[in-house]
């Protein structure tokens, strides 16, 4: 063989274990996970109550989980639907079709789940089949912010949800982020501490619970989370039959932000989803936020004042309600 079909065979033979070791990667080592623990959430009126807080107000699993009334502000949930499963829809926005999964305690839903399946879920991102959940599915922070004792609660109040037979198909997420959100599940070995009384503390964890980020982060064309411009908003969002709107900037900016605004402000936004200016919000999920109690409420808005300003114009929105 010539020393130039001699090097031509060597790169080639390079791609080759590249390729396999790419491949090895993100289809043989991820997504990494173990199997569902032996564990039963407690059945506790205070623990379901607990649960019911959390998935309904805080953790907001209502809000994605079931159909809702999008051209409504605050996108309320339809009367019940509570836990039937949401589809996004193809132009929403994601790298492919994205679908939240029946919640109820029906055979579509997580009926032949165990407490096990539904708590590995919830904080490390892997459905019972073992596919990775599509990280719209907020586990991460799930994982970083839910104690042991808060998790298993949400188990046992999604256990006493009605039975819907509504069936979802999974997301079909299209190459290469199918691959890419293979890296993100990752095994919990032991739930966050308990949410600190102490507000600012207190509230930095809810908000990163709440996943405010997701949305009044600044992104850029890859949606990726622009780094120092937390929490400055401009992200685009459709309302259906109304037009776009834009997520706020929530930093305490005095121009471009809520450096301006009052507590009393930022709690009507909160639990009325009335803006500064009268109108009402949309596409925040206002509605589900309504129901945090005072002591919760008390410490967003500490952790919101605290975030350092971030100039950040956000266009406003052209239709008036």
């Amino acid at each position: 063989m010539s020393r130039g079909w001699k090097w031509v065979s060597g790169l080639a033979l390079m791609a080759i274990i590249g390729v396999a070791g790419i491949a090895v990667r993100f289809y043989v080592l991820a997504p990494r996970h173990r199997p569902a623990q032996q564990v039963e959430a407690p059945r506790t009126p205070e623990a379901i109550a607990r649960g019911r807080y959390l998935a309904h107000h805080v953790a907001a699993c209502m809000s994605c989980h079931s159909q809702v009334q999008e051209e409504l502000p605050g996108d309320p949930v339809a009367i019940g639907r509570f836990g039937s499963g949401r589809d996004f829809g193809a132009d929403a926005g994601f790298p492919g079709h994205v679908r939240a999964s029946n919640l109820t305690a029906a055979p579509q839903g997580l009926g032949n789940w165990s407490d096990g399946d539904i708590l590995r879920a919830v904080r490390e991102g892997i459905s019972r089949d073992g596919r990775p959940l599509f990280p719209l599915m907020p586990y991460q922070a799930y994982a970083r912010q839910l104690s042991d004792a808060d998790a298993l609660a949400i188990v046992a109040y999604l256990r006493t949800l009605p039975p819907l037979t509504d069936t979802v198909a999974p997301s079909a997420i299209g190459f290469p982020a199918s691959m890419f959100i293979r890296l993100s599940p990752a095994p919990v070995e032991s739930g966050a501490s308990p949410l600190p009384a102490e507000p600012l503390a207190r509230g930095r964890r809810l908000l990163d619970l709440m996943s405010c980020g997701d949305c009044h982060n600044s992104f850029d064309g890859r949606r990726q989370p622009i780094p120092g411009r937390e929490m400055s908003g401009g992200a685009e969002f459709n309302v259906p039959g109304k037009g776009k709107v834009h997520a706020s900037n929530l930093t305490p900016d005095k121009e471009t932000g809520l450096g301006t605004a009052t507590e009393e402000d930022l709690a009507r936004a909160l639990r009325s989803g009335t803006g500064r200016d009268g109108r009402i919000l949309h596409a925040m999920p206002w509605t589900a936020y309504a129901g945090l109690c005072d002591e919760d409420l008390r410490a967003v808005i500490t952790a919101l004042r605290a975030l350092p300003a971030v100039r950040n114009y956000v266009p406003k929105r052209s239709f008036e309600r």
